[in-house]
């Protein structure tokens, strides 16, 4: 334990955090991380899936922290990636280490990949609770916050950031070595590398050329880190190949209907089973179900379900010849965390975005819009009383009038260029 903490922590020793560790490139979150970190006592929780940059996040705060002059002993860093130990096993070894009475002094402490931990939340409490010289900044790969008895631990005591793969303006940036805050300025040259984002929206392979080892990359470092590793560890009763099969299935056939009765029998499993299951994958933070809309929640909850890859990269590690549509329906869903679409009948419209106004989204693989193409947006305009619809394609910006509605021509490349996700 010491030996690690030693390694972990070489601002002990160095009085500075190295550039590999705290890259020079901040995403566009951190601004709002820092200030959210810095401002508030609760605990900072970053979540999203692996090798989007959290723990990067994190020895950026460790090196604003040394930039403001605090104590380089008074910062502790623990991965649970390296041991699952106890975080007061933990404190414990860092006192004896540093000599610092941790019960007492000012301690930032930053716990990283926390979902191995069993019961993390009610320790990651009583260190809240009991401890107010801590500040607290935790890490995981997995939708930490999906478990009820954690939400419930840490009510009132933590903000969440969730961390998305890159952005078109983020991958842009880290292609080219140089700021892109001007879509517009840029615009052919983000056309040109759009193929690539798709394919690799991780921080650490920007660069990479070779599609092979990207695939190879995300399959490894990302997937099955996930699959064999995190849901394992923080379930019990897992069935790792039940597990990759649904994947398999998933990744091939992007956005296909849930039909659970059907799926059951195929893979010759409970439905209770196969639903469980469903649901570990989306702890995992590899796939995200998108419901039926209707205006009752219990109606809702009963109709068919659609599911989605979290980023498309992911299912370009299986197929990599994906279907245009199917490539541009899931980078939306995924950059705008859309969470409903519209089925009744035989029409259909792929995403809603609900809040404080529902907006319907169609997403379109083609350059031109036509009548055909806003038909099912105008119908379900008109049905539940709504103004303006929105078509994603690759075509202009741009508004049509139609029937009293308003139709929003939004470029995929511009949307994904800097998106606002929906809560």
């Amino acid at each position: 334990m010491e030996e690690i903490l030693i390694v972990l922590n070489e601002w002990w020793e160095t009085k500075s955090i190295s550039g590999e560790k705290a890259k020079d490139y901040e995403r566009k979150a951190f601004s709002r991380i820092r200030e959210t970190f810095f401002g508030y006592r609760q605990i900072l929780v970053l979540n999203g899936l692996r090798r989007v940059g959290k723990t990067t996040i994190m020895f950026q705060l460790i090196g604003e922290l040394l930039k403001k002059d605090t104590s380089p002993r008074h910062i502790l860093y623990f991965s649970f990636d390296e041991a699952v130990e106890n975080p007061l096993a933990v404190l414990e070894a860092y006192s004896k280490i540093t000599k610092i009475d941790w019960k007492k002094e000012r301690i930032f402490l930053f716990f990283d990949e926390i979902q191995k931990l069993k019961d993390w939340s009610s320790k990651i409490k009583i260190l809240y609770d009991n401890f107010p010289n801590l500040k607290i900044c935790i890490s995981g790969s997995a939708s930490l916050m999906i478990k009820k008895e954690a939400i419930g631990d840490l009510a009132g005591r933590y903000f969440s950031e969730y961390i998305p793969p890159l952005t078109l303006q983020e991958f842009a940036e880290l292609s080219f070595g140089k700021t892109v805050e001007n879509f517009e300025l840029h615009e052919l040259d983000l056309k040109r590398i759009f193929d690539d984002y798709a394919r690799k929206p991780f921080p650490e392979i920007v660069k990479w050329d070779d599609r092979a080892k990207v695939n190879s990359y995300i399959r490894e470092l990302v997937i099955e880190k996930i699959i064999k590793s995190d849901v394992p560890e923080a379930f019990e009763n897992v069935n790792s190949a039940l597990l990759s099969s649904l994947t398999e299935i998933f990744m091939k056939d992007v956005g296909m209907i849930l039909d659970v009765t059907s799926l059951s029998k195929e893979l010759g499993v409970h439905k209770l089973t196969l639903m469980k299951h469903i649901g570990f994958l989306e702890f995992g933070n590899l796939f995200r179900v998108v419901k039926n809309f209707r205006p009752s929640i219990r109606a809702e909850s009963r109709k068919l379900k659609k599911i989605y890859p979290a980023h498309i990269s992911l299912a370009f590690c299986f197929y990599p010849k994906l279907a245009g549509g199917q490539i541009y329906e899931c980078l939306v869903c995924s950059a705008l965390n859309l969470k409903r679409y519209w089925r009744e009948g035989r029409k259909e419209i792929d995403f809603l975005m609900t809040g404080d106004k529902t907006t319907p989204i169609e997403v379109k693989e083609k350059d031109s819009i036509n009548k055909k193409d806003v038909k099912n947006l105008l119908i379900f305009l008109k049905k539940y009383d709504l103004h303006e619809g929105i078509v994603v394609y690759s075509g202009k910006e741009g508004r049509l009038a139609m029937k009293g509605k308003t139709i929003v021509l939004q470029p995929i490349q511009k949307l994904l260029f800097c998106p606002t996700p929906a809560d």
